[in-house]
């Protein structure tokens, strides 16, 4: 049987955080004894509305009473049972009256069990532990007493988590999101107990060495979450890119390019392609230029359209063997220009 309550809790922490100290306690505290009715002279004392199941409250309470004093005569474990006792009734009777409009019945119920506690006949050996477990009204004085009651469940339950966390790591993110949850608590009762110092629950000393911000930075499992996390993400953004590239390539079909690549490849072919054929058209103009240029300067032809445009210059007779020579080296350097320097290539660039 152990065994099986391991294996459960292993794989449900859920299960687990049914059977914190605070929960068993209030599980315990409400079960329906046979044995009941031998209260029922103590109780029948209660005079208000829905007095059958205030009775019933009432019964529990003597009957645990009764039974635990042996058990918890001391404070164990750090923390004392009768304020949850307290927290139990006052808890149950809101439950019994959350429809009354009437908003003192709770309270009135509540004295009714201090009456019913007064008029006990208590053996000396266990006054001790029937005095601390005495029903306490200054509890419910405060109207978040209910955030009080959450707060002391949480220390009594903590000890007990903590060493779960340690049994089973593999659980340590449920417990770990547990724990986190009473922060917003914690934060409410840090402001107000250096506020109104005299609002302070008188426990909350005890209760400050479990505060989410402490703890939970020293759980094992912060280290783990935070890796889980990180790995998570770098398996998921390389996941999304390989989606979407793999869902563009399936729009274009295989083998086509981008739009934008497209247009940039197609406009650099286009302007290479306009420069090489102004480059073609002056290679192949070249002979015909240097031709008309000597056939101008040097011979007949070129005298006849001097003196029939007017222009006077000197014709070929004029020349010297180095202005022949400077017409032949110039006619060498224009061809070289045109075939092998890079600087003078023409292309044209679109406006």
């Amino acid at each position: 049987m152990p065994g099986e309550i391991s294996q459960a809790l292993e794989e449900s922490p859920q299960m687990y955080l049914s059977t914190l100290p605070s929960v068993q306690f209030y599980n315990d505290v409400n079960k329906d004894h046979p044995d009941l009715s031998k209260y029922s002279r103590q109780c029948d004392k209660i005079i208000v509305s829905k007095t059958n199941e205030v009775k019933e409250v009432c019964k529990k309470y003597l009957k645990y009473l009764d039974n635990s004093y042996t058990l918890w005569n001391e404070v164990k474990n750090g923390y004392d049972i009768c304020i949850l006792m307290n927290y139990w009734i006052y808890g149950t009777l809101t439950g019994i009256y959350a429809g009354e409009k009437t908003s003192n019945i709770i309270d009135i119920a509540f004295g009714n069990f201090q009456l019913v506690w007064d008029n006990l006949v208590i053996d000396s050996i266990k006054r001790p532990f029937y005095e601390r477990c005495k029903p306490n009204y200054e509890m419910f004085r405060h109207k978040d007493w209910e955030k009080r009651k959450e707060l002391y469940e949480y220390y009594v339950d903590y000890t007990s988590i903590k060493r779960q966390i340690d049994i089973y790591p593999q659980n340590c993110k449920t417990y770990y999101e547990y724990i986190e949850k009473k922060a917003p608590l914690y934060k409410y009762f840090d402001d107000l107990c250096s506020k109104e110092q005299e609002k302070c629950p008188t426990f909350y000393k005890q209760c400050e060495n479990y505060n989410p911000n402490i703890v939970l930075p020293d759980l094992q499992c912060l280290k783990q979450m935070e890796q889980e996390e990180a790995s998570a993400q770098a398996l998921l953004m390389p996941h999304d890119s390989r989606q979407e590239l793999e869902s563009e390539a399936h729009e274009h079909g295989p083998g086509v390019l981008e739009p934008a690549a497209a247009s940039n490849t197609v406009s650099t072919q286009e302007n290479f392609g306009i420069g090489t054929k102004v480059g073609h058209s002056v290679l192949g103009l070249a002979p015909v230029l240097l031709t008309a240029t000597a056939l101008y300067r040097y011979t007949p032809v070129g005298s006849w359209i001097r003196k029939f445009g007017g222009v006077h210059q000197n014709n070929i007779s004029d020349m010297d063997g180095g202005e022949m020579d400077g017409f032949l080296s110039h006619a060498q350097v224009s061809d070289d220009i045109f075939l092998s320097n890079t600087e003078n290539y023409i292309s044209y660039q679109p406006m």
